[in-house]
């Protein structure tokens, strides 16, 4: 409002105070303009509180394609798992079109390079979910895996394609 009365007061002191009409129209239409830009702003300070609010909504309710993606993973891994060690190796590639081979009572898959082969005789131990990732390429999920031998949990992630092919499994900390 003091940028209006400024900018009449320039009109004024510039034009002179001889065209008292044209001071009017001007006044009139920088009102009118002034009057939009209100009514703008208003609906917009409207509009990011009506996203706050759904924004707040939105997250009290779960991701429900998030957690189906969780128990697909879930059931997967621990199918390979009963897979492994009940010997079923080639039931393994075939059904996951992943390559590895058993050697020394583990499995190894090659990928990535740094990769330890991974135990066969921890496929049958009790296993909890550590970690699940969703990426757009697919997804990961980890678990702490029981090792009675040496009294601790082992780490793993199994990594999948979009399509749930097996990837590799990653032993330790991937």
């Amino acid at each position: 409002m003091k940028k209006l009365g400024l900018l009449i007061f320039i009109l004024l002191f510039v034009g002179g105070c001889s065209d008292e009409d044209k001071i009017n129209q001007l006044t009139s239409k920088y009102e009118n303009q002034l009057e939009e830009l209100r009514k703008e702003m208003q609906d917009q300070q409207k509009e990011i509180e009506e996203l706050k609010e759904e924004i707040e909504e939105y997250k009290l309710v779960p991701d429900v394609t998030y957690r189906l993606s969780l128990q697909e993973a879930d059931r997967e891994a621990r199918k390979i798992m009963r897979l492994i060690s009940d010997g079923k190796f080639e039931e393994l590639k075939k059904e996951y079109d992943v390559e590895f081979e058993v050697k020394d009572d583990a499995v190894k898959f090659g990928v990535p390079e740094s990769n330890t082969p991974f135990p066969i005789e921890w496929a049958s131990n009790f296993m909890f979910i550590a970690n699940f990732i969703k990426h757009p390429d697919g997804m990961d999920i980890s678990y702490f895996i029981s090792n009675p031998k040496n009294e601790r949990n082992e780490l793993i992630d199994m990594s999948f394609e979009k399509d749930m092919k097996l990837k590799f499994i990653f032993v330790g900390d991937a």
